[in-house]
């Protein structure tokens, strides 16, 4: 078939996957090889090589070779890790293992339509990093897809669940509660597009989360009590864990006794094949010769509710963030397998209190609105033969989908031999309606516009005849072209905020959450380096630290990929405080462009930023930053109890009694054996740590004010004795700077101000002769605290020799080596940010 646009749609799923296709203004799920609606996203490597994807693979998760199959990958994407099947030896990432589903996918469209297809329209969930995003279309890649247009599987979803374009002004909260990824999304559709408002999002919250649940709160408490069995917890499920088998084979009866529950049933049976004969991996032991247990809908309800709770609170900030509130939602849209169940549903309409919408399959509703999508994206025109003599090409540009019942088409004739085509005539004709567009005159390069009409409620075909000055008609190739009048998606929206760490911790943020694409940003000023930089010096480089995020502070943030200048690409020395404008460029594909000149070279260094690979998280780290955090909080608690600052006090209760506190100090213990709960465990520290800082700042506020004042009036006497009318004016400028700051209370914001001031002030007393002498005389007086006494006497006698000779330059020396004697009177505070090498 020769298409126009791409038309199919891929729900490229944590748990199962599912691919569509668009047919007029319908879509069609296609079905794989064993008739079923979706594909489950696992992969087989046995010890013959002979590749297993979907269903089988899956069912292989009952058997004892588990190292031979993978699953939840989608979880991994963009990582550095690397699947090990052992029995084949076969080694994959994450984008290969997801690219074997796509290409499943691929087949299973062959074999029941017999097109061979190489675009589709990839879905990814609203809360994908960006590392996330860039390894999906790699994925696409390596199973032989050309073009694979990323869209937002909230987005999807609306479009599936009918917004069209004759739809009044309204939002939608679109709960998709996937396998093993969350996402909340506030959808608005005006004037014919659907927005994206604002998004919440959890990619490691779904149903493989009860799942495990069930395992750990209600089985394995059981199987601890019959047999005795030690360790036997999460932590020990990992690669060569003891009881790795056993968990996984208990996973999976865990997951089909939920689905059981998912019905009006209120009483499932484990599967005995599955749940018997586990074995202690650490001596080979039988543990279980045969288990037999019931789980029950209270034991499920009592499980999933703290899940599902947790998805309720990221809706609810996601609708207060965006200043919505829940009366002005028309519904709730219902996305994911997890969401059929009636006691999920139950639990969303208590909490969020706005009538929900499942009318659409929840497993399949995604695929459907990628197709929807991938019907208003032209295919990108291959190259192809040479047009033969007498033949014809044209080259169209309109929209495939649109509001306008009469949209415009602008397109340009070309041919192998005809330069001129004067006299040339062409004509749009309806296929089924006959309405015509009338004879439309050629100008001489070929160029034309036109304006079709279309009917709604159907795909418009339209033919194209192109008739010669002889009013011949000529063949042309594309012959037809198609139009829809329905609802269209507006510009692909900014996950998550863009932009680069300083060296002083601030962001620098280039792209903000929500904001379209593409994007294109200059900084309005030269940012300076802090650094000095060699040509040519091996290993030597400017780091600018690219991150993603909302918080202010830079190492809150993710780090997502480093830019740097290179000593072996610059043509001469670059000195410390070298000006550097940055440029960013931000994609329809999700492909970041960093581009930095710098004014003293006179030279530019641009390259994109490869997000994938990202390592793994260091269980040992997250567990030491985890300490550092409770060891913070237990000192803002023991602060606060003494200040009698009630805001402070309950900031921290708050924190102190947070639920995702509590669950990362249960699931600690399994981080370093299991990598998903570990990347997990590290989103939860980003989470958990601005809570914090608002307690902190909140106590340490009326030190940090008492403190700024302090230093303006320092400032501000010595302004006045010694400093310049352009000093004077940037005094004034901090005092009033600093009275707006702590009428806003932004703390952050504060400290950096006290440090300008500090700066401002040092400057001034720093150019007065009179206090280096001072100086000195403090240090004749802190002698006895130095760390070379023989040193700190022969440097003391230089320096009344200075002053004795009236030597600024060379006392200030001499006071500068004194410094270096005397011990640090505070321990420094730990390096903060993602140690770039740029600054304001």
């Amino acid at each position: 078939m020769n298409r126009t646009t791409i038309d199919f749609g891929i729900d490229l799923g944590t748990t199962n996957s599912a691919v569509a296709v668009l047919k007029g203004v319908s879509t069609e799920i296609i079905k794989n090889n064993l008739q079923q609606d979706i594909t489950p996203s696992a992969v087989h490597f046995p010890k013959n090589g002979q590749l297993l994807v979907g269903f089988y693979a899956k069912e292989k998760m009952k058997t004892p070779r588990l190292d031979d199959t993978a699953t939840e990958f989608k979880r991994r994407m963009g990582s550095d890790f690397i699947y090990t099947f052992d029995s084949s030896g076969q080694k994959r990432s994450p984008e290969e293992l997801s690219a074997e589903i796509l290409k499943r996918l691929k087949t299973d469209v062959q074999e029941k339509t017999g097109e061979a297809i190489e675009a589709a329209v990839i879905t990814v969930p609203a809360a994908f990093k960006l590392e996330q995003c860039d390894a999906t279309k790699k994925a696409a890649q390596l199973a032989g897809f050309k073009e694979s247009p990323l869209l937002l599987e909230p987005t999807a979803a609306a479009l599936a669940f009918g917004f069209q374009a004759e739809s009044k002004k309204a939002h939608w909260l679109v709960f998709d509660f996937g396998g093993g990824t969350f996402d909340a999304t506030i959808i608005k559709t005006e004037e014919g597009t659907i927005h994206v408002v604002n998004h919440g999002g959890d990619n490691f919250l779904g149903g493989s989360d009860i799942d495990k649940a069930l395992v750990s709160k209600i089985i394995a408490p059981r199987l601890i009590e019959q047999y005795g069995l030690e360790e036997f917890d999460w932590s020990q499920a990992g690669k060569g864990g003891r009881w790795r088998q056993a968990f996984a084979r208990l996973k999976w009866a865990a997951e089909q006794a939920k689905i059981e529950l998912s019905s009006p049933k209120v009483k499932a049976s484990l599967d005995p094949d599955t749940v018997s004969s586990l074995k202690d991996e650490s001596n080979g032991e039988m543990v279980v010769e045969e288990f037999e247990m019931d789980i029950t809908r209270a034991d499920l309800v009592r499980v999933a509710e703290p899940f599902i709770l947790r998805a309720t609170e990221i809706a609810k900030r996601a609708l207060k963030d965006a200043g919505i509130p829940g009366s002005a939602i028309e519904k709730v849209i219902l996305v994911g397998g997890p969401t059929v169940a009636p006691y999920f549903r139950q639990m969303l309409e208590e909490s969020l209190r706005i009538p929900l919408d499942y009318s659409v399959d929840p497993f399949t509703v995604v695929a459907r609105g990628a197709a929807k999508f991938a019907g208003t994206q032209r295919l990108t025109a291959r190259a192809s033969k040479p047009v033969a003599a007498g033949e014809y090409t044209i080259d169209l540009k309109h929209k495939p989908v649109g509001i306008e019942s009469a949209p415009p088409v602008v397109g340009k004739v070309s041919g192998a031999t005809t330069k001129d085509f004067t006299g040339f005539t062409l004509e749009i004709v309806n296929t089924k309606t006959q309405w015509r567009s009338g004879k439309i005159a050629l100008a001489s390069d070929g160029v034309f516009e036109a304006t079709l009409y279309a009917d709604k409620g159907e795909k418009n075909t339209f033919a194209i005849e192109l008739y010669d000055s002889s009013a011949r008609k000529q063949k042309v190739n594309p012959d037809t072209l198609t139009y829809t009048i329905d609802m269209v998606v507006d510009e692909q929206p900014v996950i998550h905020s863009i932009g680069i760490s300083l060296a002083n911790n601030e962001y620098a943020k280039f792209f903000k959450k929500g904001s379209g694409l593409p994007q294109r940003k200059t900084w309005p000023t030269p940012f300076r380096t802090v650094k000095p930089l060699k040509q040519g010096q091996p290993g030597e480089l400017i780091w600018i630290p690219i991150i993603e995020g909302e918080n202010e502070l830079a190492d809150r943030n993710r780090l997502i990929g480093r830019f740097a200048i290179k000593a072996d690409n610059i043509r001469r020395d670059l000195p410390a405080g070298s000006e550097v404008e940055i440029t960013m460029k931000y994609d329809e594909n999700r492909t970041i462009w960093v581009t930095a000149y710098v004014p003293i070279l006179d030279d530019e260094f641009s390259d994109n930023i490869d997000t994938t690979g990202r390592k793994s998280a260091d269980p040992d780290f997250l567990e030491a930053d985890f300490e550092a955090e409770l060891e913070r909080l237990r000192q803002a608690k023991a602060k606060a109890t003494g200040s009698g600052a009630e805001t402070a006090d309950k900031l921290v209760k708050e924190v102190e009694t947070l639920p995702l506190l509590e669950q990362m100090e249960e699931n600690r213990a399994v981080i370093k054996g299991d990598p998903d709960a570990a990347a997990k465990f590290e989103g939860q520290l980003l989470e958990i740590k601005p809570k914090l800082d608002e307690a902190v700042n909140a106590l340490e506020w009326p030190a940090l004010k008492s403190e700024a004042k302090e230093w303006l009036e320092y400032l501000q006497n010595t302004v006045d004795q010694n400093g310049s009318e352009q000093q004077r004016q940037k005094t004034k400028d901090y005092t009033n700077e600093v009275e707006e700051i702590i009428r806003k209370h932004e703390p952050d914001r504060l400290r950096k101000k006290i440090e300008q001031i500090v700066r401002l002030y040092h400057e001034i007393v720093m150019s007065q002769p009179g206090w280096w002498v001072n100086q000195l005389k403090q240090m004749e007086k802190q002698q006895e605290k130095m760390s070379d006494q023989g040193k700190a006497a022969r440097l003391l006698n230089q320096g009344q020799d200075c002053l004795s000779k009236n030597n600024a330059t060379g006392l200030q020396n001499i006071v500068r080596q004194l410094w270096d004697l005397l011990p640090e009177e505070t321990v420094a505070k730990a390096k903060r940010g993602y140690e770039g090498d740029l600054i304001f």
